[in-house]
């Protein structure tokens, strides 16, 4: 069988190239933000401009922001394994297409589109403000808010479960308290896929688990673990190498 690899991506990876991260670290946006205030389906309505005000200021900072070498990393196995590296991430930014990557899964949605209310459309935004009260209908951030469904979801745990000893799984910058990717991967594999989780906390999500859902964990920036002379890219490009 041909070897594949799962990459599933979260806050720290863009965190390193400047975007504010919504639960950690002193510019965490739920530090000056409620979140039912600014991402809750259940006040939207209400609270119709302040969201937009909140995300209008997420995507317009958006052009002061650049892919960082683990984007580029993660944008170069896909072309040098084409068809073999899926990507999918819980990131609103757009960093990974910058850097190069195709066919990027967006679990959470995107700032950059904004979708119409009445017809269920969406439409594509630069790193602009949307103009909200000079627009007529009702728009929403086409991202996907607490209370509502993620359809996305079906897909990742369609994708978990599919996983077995022919898969590599690479978890990156993930706090693992949203979605809990590498306990995901691993039940869905029942253990066989390798799963090498990144992320630069000392302590484990996972506490005291037993086993731990991971076979490694790499304690370092996403920028370092996937720097291009590193042990771990070295470890990555070898397994899809050998498995072709």
């Amino acid at each position: 069988m041909t070897r594949r690899l799962s990459i599933f991506t979260g806050a720290g990876i863009s965190a390193e190239s400047g975007v504010p991260t919504f639960r950690s670290g002193p510019d965490a946006l739920w530090e000056n933000h409620r979140v039912e205030d600014v991402c809750h389906i259940d006040t939207f309505e209400r609270n119709y401009e302040l969201v937009h005000r909140f995300y209008n200021a997420r995507r317009t900072a958006l052009v002061g922001v650049e892919p960082n070498l683990a984007h580029r990393a993660i944008a170069d196995l896909q072309r040098t394994f084409p068809g073999r590296v899926r990507l999918m991430t819980t990131n609103v930014d757009d960093l990974h297409e910058r850097a190069g990557s195709n066919e990027v899964r967006h679990i959470h949605g995107t700032l950059l589109e904004m979708l119409d209310l009445d017809s269920g459309q969406t439409q594509p935004l630069a790193y602009e403000a949307f103009d909200y009260a000079g627009t007529p209908g009702r728009y929403k951030p086409n991202v996907v808010f607490f209370g509502e469904a993620a359809p996305v979801y079906a897909e990742l745990f369609e994708r978990m479960d599919s996983l077995d000893g022919d898969d590599m799984v690479l978890v990156v910058g993930s706090s693992e308290l949203v979605l809990p990717f590498c306990q995901l991967a691993w039940r869905g594999s029942l253990g066989r896929a390798r799963i090498l989780y990144v992320d630069p906390c000392a302590e484990s999500p996972y506490g005291e688990l037993r086993p731990q859902p991971y076979h490694r964990h790499y304690r370092l920036p996403a920028t370092e673990a996937l720097a291009e002379n590193g042990e771990l890219f070295a470890e990555i490009r070898a397994w899809l190498s050998n498995g072709a």
